[in-house]
């Protein structure tokens, strides 16, 4: 078959795949490397050992080649391995080329697009144990790509011709070692299959699979860079596991609803391909296999549902749980149906239920590998039909928006947020988007915007992508959403954007990195503004330099930071001299609200100290804290900690009673308390405060928002000074309150509960979904009580939720420094 280079990718130069030469030997297989068959129970391999296998497999096999995409969060080698024949991988960069040509059809006459249909080698991009508690896809990988490597059984050996499959080994390399090591350690004895004393991702834990919109994580990045700069694959697999009580494998079709930016031929794809693997694997005896329950195609931000947005059939897999590498045996009657269905019973979405037994980790891995043989099979067979679908969603989208509404959209160069501008162009270039700078002022649906302005085209290949992150959702009536309804993410940002919906002319420069993005007007050095991610940055910096700083909460300039001496006009709130010693609750379990806390702060540069139970319970907390922030941690969790027996005693009880009252003295000696969510409920309880929150009782039975952008307006008080007049913040479970009636006899100093922001009191919900939205209109969302010499700040929302709400970042800041 004759390859044809039809452009070229500067990208390729520094992403050239290792190809060493190949002695005469033999390909190793798993078990020879590992000593044991993959899937033994008991057993894992950690990193050293996975990676080590993939770099012998490359060495003995010309069919191999394996790269270093760089590190993961905790510096392990992060891994990708390409598989195919010998003639594919000595035209890698032909095919690379070629497929980027598919996603990216524009300028191509009839002839061209059926020459590229024939002769590239469709690719499909297989990513493993995202989630490291998932153990068997790690396993899974190796034997997959040791048999497409060696097996001359079919579909394999076609596979090889027709394909190339591009695998890594698994997503969370970090996660693996500490998983596997914590198994290692404890298997056998009574705390085997424990849960970890931290996250197993550093920041994001389970959360790694909700990053994929917001790419805050290097694993993450990694991947997608792969995804849409260098591979641009028409089918990605994504291979986890789930609980281990219901079906024991879920394949596509996805249960609604269905979001309307998806391309209906990337969408009946991901049907056909499914639903031809329930078939193959119901034909080959595996048993207990769904389709069309449990998860949904609304949302955006998973590993299989970004690549859909990209015209990239987009696959997942969750096979039935054991304990991380223990059997477990399941009588028939704790048996429970896919989720939607009634009972456990044939279904025309789980047509032959598991009888029950034991269930095993080879288990596992055989239907995985059954999955991939269907997999592979159907793509093989039909290789040019799912590369003229992915080339033919590219061109539905593409004429979407050259002929639909928006247009456009802008980001001007005047927005407040810079810091929030720059982190979203970068997230776009990431995603394969075109961003370009308009190169003079100019006029788009009668309104006048400034020169630098950012300007997205709909009218290109990913255009689908934006318009699902640019525009608000608004979840569709029936059940309610599986996870997160809302999302838009220039809001979360703090991001003026607009939609456009005529057609303008301006001269446009191609943006080719978020360092090129320019600003209407220069900032003077020293003010700070209070909205601004940058300036906050900068603030913690001249801090830590040594540097004093003056809030200034009314006049002119409000709402800003100055470093140095008080400006002219203004009334200044308060002066700081240095950045509080900043402390961050972090219990024995690996949580990740604490774990996305963690990752804020240190990406705006401000130092804290991790605290644990027993340094809480040891008292006198003032000698090393002038501030404490709980993250959003359940009451019970905090109490008590994680339950005798359940790990070693050491990392068992909570707070209570000593670091309770540790934390109270504290306080009432003149500390500061930040406290979120469900750690609220907690301080609310322990400094016996006015607060009831009106989402909990019988009276809120019928409220429900698990996961939506909602606007929030300012309240009184210097910390709330200079806020934006509608606050954008993320919330998902959480609270609300109203200050509560005196009781008789009660007696309460004035200005105990000082109100900083409230939930708007119409039109709450910015993006997503909410039932009942009136019982949280107009109640209270950020407070500060004051306790003794000290105070509480107290949110009914995450500031840092998983990494997203860049907006709401300032709130945490100035509820640590005001």
């Amino acid at each position: 078959m004759l390859f044809r280079t039809l452009i070229p990718l500067s990208v390729l130069a520094s992403c050239a795949l290792a190809r060493p030469t190949h002695p005469t030997v033999e390909v190793p297989s798993p078990e020879e490397h590992l000593g044991r068959p993959v899937g033994t129970d008991f057993e894992l391999a950690d990193w050293d050992q996975v990676a080590g296998y993939y770099r012998r497999l490359a060495e003995a096999s010309p069919r191999v080649a394996v790269e270093r995409l760089g590190t993961s969060t905790e510096g392990r080698d992060f891994l990708v391995a390409v598989i195919s024949s010998e003639a594919n991988m000595a035209n890698l960069d032909s095919i690379r080329a070629m497929t980027a040509r598919i996603a990216d059809p524009r300028g191509l006459d009839p002839a061209s697009k059926q020459a590229l249909i024939t002769d590239t080698r469709a690719v499909v991009f297989v990513s493993c144990s995202l989630h490291a508690t998932e153990t068997a896809a790690t396993e899974f990988g190796m034997q997959f790509s040791w048999l497409l490597a060696t097996s001359d059984e079919e579909p394999f050996a076609t596979a090889r011709d027709e394909l190339v499959v591009v695998v890594i080994p698994t997503v969370n390399p970090d996660g693996l070692d500490e998983v596997v090591h914590w198994y290692r350690e404890h298997v056998g004895g009574p705390y085997e299959g424990s849960g970890l004393l931290r996250l197993y991702q550093l920041y994001a834990g389970h959360n790694n699979n909700r990053d994929w919109f917001a790419l805050s994580q290097v694993e993450t990045r990694h991947v997608t860079e792969q995804i849409y700069s260098v591979w641009h694959p028409q089918v990605y697999w994504d291979v986890h596991q789930q609980g281990g009580s219901r079906e024991r494998f879920f394949v596509p079709p996805f249960r609604d609803p269905l979001n309307p930016n998806l391309d209906a031929g990337i969408i009946t794809a991901i049907d056909a391909l499914g639903s031809r693997a329930l078939f193959d694997l119901t034909r080959e005896g595996y048993t207990g296999v769904s389709s069309g329950v449990s998860y949904d195609m609304w949302w955006n931000g998973g590993n299989r549902n970004v690549p859909v947005r990209h015209n990239i059939v987009g696959l997942l897999t969750e096979a039935a749980s054991v304990n991380i590498a223990s059997p477990v045996f399941l009588e028939p009657s704790s048996l429970r149906p896919p989720r939607e269905l009634l009972g456990y019973r044939p279904s025309n979405r789980f047509p032959d239920p598991w009888p029950g037994g034991w269930w095993r980790l080879s288990d596992i891995i055989d239907y995985e590998l059954a999955f991939a043989r269907s997999l592979l099979g159907s793509v093989t067979r039909e290789r040019e039909l799912y590369l003229a679908n992915a080339l033919e969603a590219a061109e539905r989208a593409i004429a979407e928006g050259e002929l639909g509404s928006p247009k456009a959209w802008l980001i001007p160069s005047d927005n407040a947020n810079r810091r929030g501008v720059r982190r979203l162009v970068e997230i776009l270039i990431l995603g394969g988007v075109e961003v370009f700078a308009a190169g003079a002022e100019f006029t788009a649906d009668g309104r006048s915007w400034p020169a630098g302005s950012l300007v997205i085209p709909r009218g290109q290949p990913y255009g689908s992508h934006v318009k699902d992150l640019f525009e608000v959702q608004r979840y569709p009536d029936g059940p309610s959403p599986y996870d997160v309804a809302g999302w838009t993410l220039p809001i979360l940002f703090g991001v003026r954007r607009v939609e456009v919906a005529g057609d303008f002319d301006v001269p446009l420069t191609p943006v080719g990195s978020a360092a090129e993005v320019g600003w209407a007007e220069p900032r003077r050095a020293e003010q700070l503004v209070a909205v601004d991610g940058d300036d906050w940055a900068r603030l913690f910096r001249g801090l830590a330099a040594g540097h004093s700083a003056v809030w200034c909460s009314q006049g002119e300039p409000a709402g800003t930071w100055t470093l140095g001496e008080k400006p002219e006009g203004a009334t200044v709130s308060m002066d700081v001299e240095r950045l509080p010693r900043l402390g961050v609750y972090s219990p024995w379990s690996g949580e990740m609200n604490e774990g996305w806390l963690r990752w804020v702060l240190e990406d705006y540069g401000l130092p804290y100290v991790t605290v644990r139970n027993e340094m809480l319970r040891a008292g006198e907390l003032a000698e090393f804290l002038d501030v404490l922030v709980l993250p959003s941690v359940r009451g019970t969790r905090l109490d008590e900690g994680r339950a005798p027996g359940s790990v070693p005693d050491q990392y068992t009880r909570g707070l209570d009673p000593e670091g309770a009252v540790a934390i109270e003295e504290f306080v009432r000696e003149g500390g500061r308390l930040v406290a979120m969510q469900s750690s609220a409920a907690w301080a609310i309880d322990l400094f016996e405060l006015p607060l009831e929150d009106v989402l909990r009782g019988p009276d809120a039975i019928g409220f429900s928002c698990p996961g939506s952008v909602l606007r929030g307006v300012p309240g009184d008080g210097a910390p709330a000074a200079g806020l934006p007049a509608s606050q954008p913040l993320f919330f998902s479970g959480g609270a609300a309150w109203k200050v509560r009636e005196e009781q008789p006899g009660e007696e309460r100093p004035e200005g105990a509960i000082e109100i900083l922001l409230r939930y708007a009191p119409t039109r709450v919900l910015y993006s997503g979904w909410v039932q009942e939205p009136e019982r949280i209109e107009g109640q209270i969302a950020w407070a500060r009580a004051r306790h003794g010499e000290g105070d509480v700040h107290l949110f009914g929302f995450c500031p840092q939720f998983r990494s997203w709400s860049e907006a709401a970042f300032p709130l945490l800041f100035r509820a640590i420094l005001l």
